[in-house]
């Protein structure tokens, strides 16, 4: 059951935060504290920011009704929280970890990290 509960919460958060950038990009980053000076800036946001994100609420939102795919999700969401979390790392080395935002996204992706560790654990198979 609390893998549903997570798999309804990560496909509401992404699915909102990737929707919200795939469409309105300009919003987004005002809200973040980025900028986007061309066509191009906004090209990436909807893909990097809104695509990924957008797909990851989508493919939660498959594993809730199709268990046999949960796996591999909290597999996919695993790694790609890991390279989010590397990017932390390297933000706080250089000095760069000053704002409210990067601790609060910070402290959920490491809720995540924790959780789909200890899920995947339990599911007695190979993390990777």
């Amino acid at each position: 059951m609390i893998n549903k509960v997570f798999l309804l919460f990560t496909a509401i958060m992404y699915g909102w935060l990737g929707g919200w950038a795939l469409f309105d990009p300009m919003s987004y980053v005002d809200d973040v504290g980025l900028s986007i000076n061309s066509n191009l800036g906004s090209a990436e946001i909807r893909s990097v920011y809104g695509g990924i994100n957008f797909l990851i609420g989508i493919f939660s939102l498959i594993a809730i009704f199709k268990t046999k795919h949960q796996e591999i999700f909290f597999k996919v969401l695993m790694f790609i929280i890991s390279g989010i979390l590397l990017g932390r790392v390297v933000t706080l080395i250089y000095g760069e970890f000053t704002s409210a935002f990067l601790v609060g996204f910070t402290a959920f992706e490491i809720v995540y990290f924790i959780f789909l560790f200890v899920t995947l654990k339990n599911m007695k198979r190979k993390i990777f």
